[in-house]
């Protein structure tokens, strides 16, 4: 365990999530006189964790060893997207997965590179797979909802930018639904429009029909059977595009199946 020669600092819950951590990390009881004078500081945490784990490689350390593995690449993306190296920057993400597939923050990344790179689908994938693991949803939604906006797809564009506005109080989700003139003013009536908005996409055919098909491919993301349906319901309203990539997505949760087996 972590004894008198480290202390154990809380982290902001959200921020711990996005670089898959747990709440508390390690500091040294050496470094507590400049923790006091000069707050928080990661590199400090990070020399802790070093050697945390290089006195006992355990399981209950894993994700800080992870951390230590990517800190050096965290730094180098931040580098190359603020330089516009962008595949420079898609190949540390890569990195980054192949060292931890769980890190939220590569996502949001990928995403966030994908769409600088104008690769408007790619960069819609990558924010969905974030969203899969996180619980903290607001930064991957609206990633997902400028994408969205870039593809011509306003309908979801509105849909991801209120559920951005019903999960935090962020004030682009609100700057955002005014300029598409559907903001009404406060959070229950961004509730209600969902509501009235989803009722309207039940009834009616067409291009709504197809945007309330990518809704329910968001929400049955992970479930064989409910994507089967839908699937089949898509060849059947020849919405083939949409249906290769719900099959697409059967595929490999079938996959993932057979190697957890």
């Amino acid at each position: 365990m972590f004894g008198s020669k480290y202390l154990l600092l809380e982290l902001d819950k959200h921020e711990a999530e996005l670089y898959h951590l747990p709440d508390l990390v390690p500091y040294l009881s050496s470094d507590q006189k400049k923790l006091n004078k000069e707050g928080f500081n990661w590199e400090l945490s990070v020399k802790a964790m070093k050697s945390l784990v290089k006195e006992e490689d355990c399981d209950e350390y894993k994700l800080y060893k992870l951390f230590v593995r990517k800190w050096g690449l965290y730094s180098e993306l931040t580098s190359a997207i603020n330089e516009q190296r962008l595949t420079e920057a898609e190949k540390t993400i890569d990195k980054i997965l192949s060292i931890d597939l769980l890190d939220p923050s590569a996502y949001l990344n990928l995403g966030y590179v994908f769409r600088l790179q104008k690769e408007y689908y790619r960069s819609e994938q990558a924010y969905l797979k974030g969203l899969d693991i996180v619980v903290y949803r607001t930064p991957f939604l609206s990633g997902l909802a400028k994408t969205y906006e870039e593809l011509g797809k306003f309908d979801d564009a509105i849909y991801t930018w209120n559920r951005v506005a019903e999960e935090s109080d962020d004030s682009e989700a609100i700057s955002k639904l005014i300029d598409h003139k559907v903001y009404c003013g406060d959070m229950e009536s961004i509730k209600q429009q969902k509501i009235n908005e989803q009722a309207r996409l039940n009834l009616e055919p067409g291009i709504n029909f197809e945007t309330l098909m990518r809704k329910e491919f968001q929400k049955s993301y992970n479930d064989v059977e409910a994507l089967t349906k839908l699937g089949t319901r898509l060849v059947h309203h020849k919405l083939t595009e949409l249906a290769v990539k719900v099959f697409e997505r059967v595929y490999q949760l079938s996959q993932v199946q057979v190697t957890t087996i």
